[in-house]
């Protein structure tokens, strides 16, 4: 069982000891209350001004192990994900995502409508009811957004077709993770989950079954030409379909 209720009380002994932050709080699935034995814990540091929150700052990883002193844990800055967050891992299987914020810096917004708060000065009530006031932003994609994915996908599919056909296993796997890379998160965040060609995206297989995983990638180019029409249709995009290229491919992938 992953500790997050320890790390939790914890974590808020922590932060009301430590006098540079201003306010804290829970966001995500804790903030909305639906966590559950492996939620992570995303944890806003809210800071005064900005010279606190450096120089909190340089301090990050100490603060980290300190909150679980006696549980190994590996912690690294998240630049990928914003400035000033930093990522810790903890061996009793808490995960917690550590945001350093400063008062002027963090702006209202959706995501930290519902919290939990940890700490406060009397500042997040008026934060809170603001990002209650914010709306949530709308997934889009754009005809050049999608024109893009659209040619790197067929070059990437042809790759990988081609080589299962062969029989090679091992060359065309690199390549497949890149197709799923590049392609499904873009058309997963546009789409809705109750979107039925959404659904079908979320079937990837490979194994050493080239004929196997073949078909497979067969099925894979049915379902993402349904995302690419529901992407189309949601956000009538003026994206023109080569369907002469297109249907030669698929008769193709048939013989």
């Amino acid at each position: 069982m992953f500790e997050q209720d320890r790390t939790l009380v914890r974590l808020q002994q922590r932060v009301l000891a430590e006098r540079a932050i201003a306010a804290s709080f829970l966001s995500g699935s804790f903030g909305r209350r639906v966590e559950d034995a492996y939620s992570d814990l995303d944890v806003a540091l809210v800071f005064a001004d900005a010279a606190r929150r450096d120089m909190a700052w340089t301090d990050r990883r100490a603060f980290a192990q300190s909150v679980l002193p006696y549980v190994p844990a590996k912690s690294f800055d998240g630049e990928h994900v914003r400035p000033f967050f930093h990522i810790a891992l903890y061996s009793n299987g808490a995960k917690v995502d550590y945001r350093y914020e400063t008062k002027e810096s963090l702006r209202p917004n959706p995501w930290d409508r519902d919290i939990r708060i940890l700490k406060d000065d009397g500042w997040l009530a008026q934060f809170q009811a603001e990002s209650a006031r914010v709306p949530w932003p709308q997934p889009y994609l754009t005809a050049d957004e999608l024109t893009a994915l659209d040619n790197r996908f067929w070059v990437m599919f042809m790759d990988v077709f081609r080589l299962l056909k062969r029989g090679d296993y091992d060359k065309p796997f690199t390549v497949y993770l890149e197709l799923l890379h590049f392609t499904l998160p873009l058309l997963l965040r546009a789409l809705p989950p109750e979107e039925p060609a959404r659904q079908q995206l979320l079937r990837a297989s490979y194994s050493q079954d080239t004929q196997e995983t073949a078909v497979h990638i067969a099925n894979l180019l049915t379902a993402y030409l349904a995302a690419r029409a529901a992407v189309i249709r949601r956000f009538d995009l003026g994206f023109v379909v080569d369907d002469r290229f297109e249907t030669a491919v698929q008769q193709l992938i048939k013989r």
